[in-house]
Formats: structure tokens, sequence, C-alpha cells
């Protein structure tokens, strides 16, 4: 609780800084795309119908928190209704970040791997491209609640572990707009859904990983992967590490945003403690 609020008020403190640095890079040539939600991180400001739009994917995180019951992950620990939405699923600030990468890349397809509650893929799905929305999550008892989370968008949730559900979602798409890595948060398996995903990314896709900075693995696949040719552009949040897919010979230039969103310092003291989970 005391991290999460300096997280909170270093990011507030730091917001400004942040903005000034955004506005360099974007003229620096920083993809525009990525201007919009990069923006939302330090202003908390979007259109009326998004923020409209995150208040009802909100109070179905409320309606989950407050049912009760209890989830076992697939790594084994038993989750509470309650920690399920608010404390493992993506805050509201990330997920409005998530839904206007989705918007702002006129997503048609997109693939995530970690279901979970399904909060993610609400605000991922809801681009208003009307995207085909395939989610993965390997835990059997979050599969119901991944569904009726999603079952007004054009979704379909595939309860599997990642190894198998990958291949079988990418059937399911032409190509990939936006992915979304989050739930198994090890260097190897990341590595492998990333080049597993390549070959079926469209042109300028954007991939998303998850968590880059809570553990040593992720910390070295984020280095890998923001190196990897036919990536034009690589920025870390520090939460979220995004990847602009250009392919090719496409060499990648690197923008570090980590220590202007309240997650640089915080996420340095969680990696040595943290336990992974798996989608």
């Amino acid at each position: 609780m005391i991290g999460r609020l300096a997280g909170r008020l270093y990011g507030a403190l730091a917001a400004p800084f942040g903005m000034r640095a955004l506005e360099r890079m974007l003229r620096d040539g920083l993809a525009d795309s990525l201007g919009p939600p990069l923006r939302f991180l330090f202003t908390g400001q979007a259109a009326p119908e998004v923020l409209a739009l995150a208040e009802r994917i909100e109070a179905r995180r409320a309606a989950i928190a407050s049912r009760g019951g209890e989830y076992r992950t697939l790594t084994g620990p038993v989750l509470s209704s309650q920690r399920l939405a608010n404390s493992v699923s993506v805050p509201r600030r990330w997920g409005v970040f998530l839904h206007l990468c989705a918007r702002q890349f006129h997503a048609r397809a997109i693939v995530e791997l970690g279901a979970c509650a399904g909060i993610s893929g609400a605000y991922l799905a809801s681009a208003p491209s009307r995207p085909r929305f395939v989610t993965i999550e390997g835990s059997p008892s979050l599969v119901p609640v991944a569904e009726e989370m999603l079952a007004s968008f054009n979704a379909t949730i595939i309860g599997a572990p990642f190894d198998a559900g990958l291949p079988r979602a990418l059937t399911l798409v032409d190509s990939v707009d936006v992915a979304y890595i989050d739930g198994h948060h090890d260097e190897a398996p990341t590595l492998h859904y990333v080049r597993t995903l390549v070959p079926h990314l469209s042109p300028r896709a954007l991939l998303i990983l998850d968590d880059i900075r809570l553990y040593d693995g992720m910390r070295r696949a984020w280095r890998a992967l923001s190196s990897m040719s036919g990536v034009s552009t690589a920025v870390d949040t520090g939460r979220f590490g995004l990847l602009v897919w250009e392919g090719g010979a496409a060499v990648p230039r690197h923008y570090d945003l980590a220590r202007y969103t309240g997650i640089w310092r915080t996420q340095q003291r969680r990696a040595a403690t943290a336990m992974p989970r798996a989608g």
C-alpha cells in the first residue's frame, strides 16, 4: 500500500516533466500514433466517450470484486474476487491506455495472452474499430469470468496454456494489429511468444509487453526484443514496453518514459521478491 501511494505521488509530481519529455520525443520522431495514449498517462485526459467507456468497465470491475468467491490461478494461488478484480487485473489508468493504443492503431484484430477477469480485454476490445478480439487464459476457473466480461464484444476466449492457445488464436485472425502479452512473466516464454507472433503481425502493428521491469528475466527479454530487427520504435513506459513493428530491416529507436510514470522506482523494489503468475 505504501509503495502504491508513493508511486502515485511520484507520478503526480513527475507528470509535467514527463509531458515535456514526451513532446520532445514526438518532435524527435516518436510515432504520432503513440501520442494520445502516452499523453493520457501524464494528464489523465481523454475524449468524453473514452472516459464514459472507462466508467462502464470500472462498474463491471466493481461487480466482480463484490460478488464473493475464490479463483485458482494456473500456478496455484487462490484469489478472492476482490483481489482478482482490484490487485491482479489491470488498473483503470493502464486499461484506458490500452484502449487508446487499440484506438490509435485502428486495430482490426487483437490477440491477448492472459485474459484474467477480462478487464484488460474489455478495454482493448471496445476500440471503435470493433476488432476481432482473441484472448487466452490458462486457468479454468477464470475463463467464465472473462467470458462474462467480454460477452458484448466480438471476442473469443481460449482456455488453454499459452503454448497451446497461441497457435489456435492465430488461426482465428488474418493478421494481428495489436498484441498484448501478460500473465507469464519469464524471459524465455516471453521471447517465444513474441517470435511466434511476429510472422502474423500486420504492417505497423503494436506489441505491448506487461511488467517489463518486474523481474530480472523480463528486463532481459525487453532488452532483447526492443533491439530486434523489424522493430521501428521501442518505448519503455515503466510498466508496459511498446514495440511498433514494421518488419524488414527496420532499426529500432528507443524512448524511455519510465522515470516519469510513477512505476520506475516501485517496480525496482518489487523485482527481487515478486513471483510470476501464468496466464
